[in-house]
């Protein structure tokens, strides 16, 4: 007697199938995974490299701020001369000579200070001034001991960028806090009284 089966009860090669799903199952949360572990360690680098270019910015501010109050107490005219040599292409026609060295632009002068100039770790700033509304209409000329100073970093890795722009206030010692002084342009004395004395911050 010949026995019949059924394709219905024929359960041979079932566990090769549902292996092979369940391999698939796995293989599909194996690259989810990964692409999520790359998008984070993409992030997280995005993050350390906007990092250090900020604070490499920011100790561009700080270098750019001890050296501009020092050119002043040099020389009361010294960042005139800087902000005529910003208004030409090229840039330096007027020479303000620093630790023996000739320059022309705040960030030769912060390179001729030594000491690892504008380079932090693998970055390097360049600072740039200009000068402020100060109404005498004449932006190569500083007649309120005010101007902008403006840090720039743009990275040799990934293209990280960061720029911050502030303002300086300048004059010797008194200025070693950042002081306002609204009266030094002649065009604020009403405020001078009240403002002089107050710190920015």
């Amino acid at each position: 007697m010949q026995k019949i089966t059924s394709i219905t009860n024929n359960q041979q090669g079932s566990v090769i199938i549902m292996a092979v799903i369940i391999l698939a199952m796995l293989s599909i949360i194996g690259i989810a995974a990964t692409s999520t572990s790359t998008t984070e360690v993409q992030v997280s680098t995005n993050a350390m490299l906007h990092n250090i270019a900020f604070y490499t910015a920011d100790s561009g501010i700080e270098a750019g701020r001890a050296t501009l109050n020092n050119l002043k107490m040099a020389d009361a005219g010294s960042w005139d001369v800087l902000l005529r040599n910003m208004a030409t292409d090229p840039p330096g026609t007027e020479v303000i000579t620093w630790n023996d060295v000739d320059c022309t632009t705040l960030n030769e002068i912060i390179d001729a200070e030594g000491g690892g100039g504008r380079t932090v770790g693998p970055a390097t700033f360049s600072l740039t001034i200009e000068d402020n509304d100060d109404l005498d209409k004449n932006p190569e000329v500083d007649s309120d001991d005010t101007i902008f100073l403006t840090s720039t970093l743009v990275a040799p890795y990934r293209n990280a960028t960061a720029t911050i722009r502030t303002s300086v206030q300048g004059g010797g010692e008194a200025y070693a806090q950042e002081h306002y002084n609204a009266g030094s342009s002649g065009e604020a004395k009403s405020e001078s009284e009240t403002a002089a004395a107050k710190l920015r911050w």
